[in-house]
């Protein structure tokens, strides 16, 4: 009787297995490959400088935004400043301006 090898699985190896690319330190891209672009392409080259470009309008928008609500809360606290100061002017002007007939501590 023949032996049927196609039931037979086979065993899972014991030990953590360690690959050759393992062995050798990597190495660090270029500013090339970095941006996605493969080296003296011009096609690449111009993707770089459009992706660069977003990225800095990104951060801008996010600046801009950042500023815009500095900006308001700047406006809110001078508003409350104001409304405060007028407030206490009316205040002051109402205690300079006391009848006689008020009770004197």
């Amino acid at each position: 009787m023949p032996l049927d090898l196609s039931v037979m699985q086979p065993e899972p190896f014991p030990h953590p297995v360690m690959m050759r690319s393992d062995l050798y330190p990597r190495r660090h891209p270029s500013r090339e490959e970095e941006w996605g672009i493969c080296p003296g392409s011009v096609c690449g080259a111009l993707r770089a400088l459009v992706r660069r470009c977003r990225e800095e309008a990104k951060r801008r928008k996010l600046a801009m935004n950042i500023l815009s609500v500095a900006g308001a809360c700047v406006f809110g606290l001078m508003a409350v400043g104001v409304f405060w100061l007028a407030v206490e002017m009316d205040n002051s002007a109402l205690q300079a301006s006391k009848s006689s007939c008020s009770i004197k501590p």
